[in-house]
């Protein structure tokens, strides 16, 4: 399975790096220089993770965090800061980031980190659907919604 990321930062050469470091792990990647161009981007194509840097031209990262996850709620979504503070990891925290790793970056600890949070976003996903699946077979209500089965 190709893996499809998402970058999102106004620094040429920082998108430059991160796209080589995951193309070179496999990655299918679109990097892209403002919140507007993520948003679009995101309308377009499905990714199964953003790195989102948090000091965007037109957006603040955190603030792009709320509208990606309306436009994909599975995808994972790590801050990345050349600001690291409390308060930032705070503001990623409550705009329901999944990860935050600050500049400079180990690109292996980058990777292990994406690694680790697309397993437990499909580890998730794979329960709720069986939750659903689970729910409608106990539910006398949904099992008889078809009136074929009656």
């Amino acid at each position: 399975m190709i893996v499809s990321a998402l970058i999102v930062d106004d620094d040429r050469d920082v998108r430059r790096m991160l796209s080589s470091i995951l193309e070179d792990e496999g990655y299918s990647v679109e990097a892209v220089d403002s919140g507007r161009n993520a948003i679009n981007a995101c309308e377009k194509l499905p990714f199964d993770v953003a790195l989102v840097d948090i000091n965007l031209p037109d957006v603040k990262g955190t603030e792009l965090l709320r509208k990606m996850k309306q436009l994909q709620p599975k995808m994972v979504k790590i801050i990345i800061t050349g600001h690291p503070s409390i308060e930032n990891a705070v503001k990623a925290l409550n705009e329901k980031s999944d990860g935050f790793i600050s500049k400079p970056f180990d690109p292996q600890e980058l990777l292990a980190m994406i690694k680790k949070l697309i397993v437990e976003k499909q580890n998730d996903y794979v329960q709720m659907m069986k939750e659903v699946e689970d729910a409608q077979k106990n539910n006398p209500f949904v099992k008889y919604q078809n009136p074929n089965k009656w």
